[in-house]
């Protein structure tokens, strides 16, 4: 009778066991099947949710952003020529800046710069449009326009489409919350280098054209004596420029802030860090800092 009654408990004990075994599956099964429940699903990779949001941002036809960009130099913590700028992009591939002018010296205390006032007393700056063909971004303002070359920079999705065939490192942050996800980009130093020295040349490139454009309005014999003079200072500028750049370390690292849910790029900021040795053999450290938000992806 004892033997009877143990078989009976070990039987009772292997079903206990298989019936749970049993519940444990059918619950992996049930959690599995939910949609958008995080306690199974693979957590996407830095690389694919950066990957999936230039996707989404490459998809929309208009979206907004405004930011604000400044340099710090070395031993600093304060900003020089910080100014604010907006864009609006438009029929998927038409893209203005629009800048505004720091307010460091105010005017009637407004803490507006004096030179950024219109005849309306609004705050007022410099504006450019860009057009995507092919890929690239394309300024359709005229070359001698002031800050044609340097807005070029400050546009997020140039900067996202870049990133995209750079060697980097993307990690995840940690902190970012329940809905957002950070992520840390470092450009190769050898490729924020030479994205850096392309910038300095467009920009250096668009300040020629502008000062040439104004040179060509001189009338008279100052005129030809002008337009040389400017030459030997660009020529001059252009050679000390590539002498600091070429054995100059240039660090670059983007945050991106990611809407888990849509995927979409809700904040992308950079600091690009700049060490070089002057004419002096004096070492230098800049950094221009810009900080971007998305909003109205339509």
């Amino acid at each position: 009778m004892e033997k009877v009654d143990g078989r009976v408990k070990m039987d009772m004990g292997m079903l206990n066991r298989r019936s749970v075994c049993t519940l444990w599956l059918l619950v992996s099964i049930l959690i599995i099947g939910v949609p958008g429940c995080g306690l199974i699903q693979r957590d996407r990779t830095p690389e694919e949710v950066f990957s999936l949001a230039l996707s989404g941002i490459a998809g929309k036809e208009t979206l907004s952003f405004e930011g604000e960009a400044g340099l710090r130099r070395e031993n600093s913590g304060l900003f020089e020529n910080q100014f604010k700028f907006e864009g609006k992009l438009e029929n998927h591939d038409r893209l203005t800046l629009q800048t505004r002018l720091p307010g460091e010296v105010t005017a009637v205390g407004t803490g507006i710069h004096t030179t950024a006032v219109n005849n309306n007393g609004q705050p007022s700056g410099f504006s450019a449009s860009f057009e995507r063909k092919q890929g690239q971004w394309m300024a359709l303002s005229a070359q001698h326009e002031p800050l044609r070359g340097s807005l070029s920079r400050f546009n997020p999705i140039a900067q996202l489409e870049k990133i995209d065939g750079m060697h980097k490192t993307i990690q995840s942050e940690y902190g970012s919350g329940r809905r957002t996800r950070t992520l840390r980009i470092e450009l190769a130093p050898e490729d924020a280098k030479t994205w850096a020295v392309t910038q300095l040349n467009d920009e250096m490139n668009a300040i020629r054209a502008e000062y040439m454009h104004k040179a060509a309005t001189v009338k008279g014999a100052r005129k030809e004596k002008l337009e040389k003079d400017l030459e030997k200072v660009w020529a001059q500028g252009e050679t000390t420029m590539q002498q600091m750049m070429e054995k100059a370390n240039v660090q670059t690292v983007y945050h991106l802030t990611v809407d888990r849910k849509s995927s979409l790029p809700l904040r992308l900021s950079s600091e690009s860090q700049v060490s070089y040795t002057d004419n002096n053999r004096k070492s230098n450290k800049e950094a221009l800092v810009t900080d971007v938000n998305f909003k109205s992806y339509q």
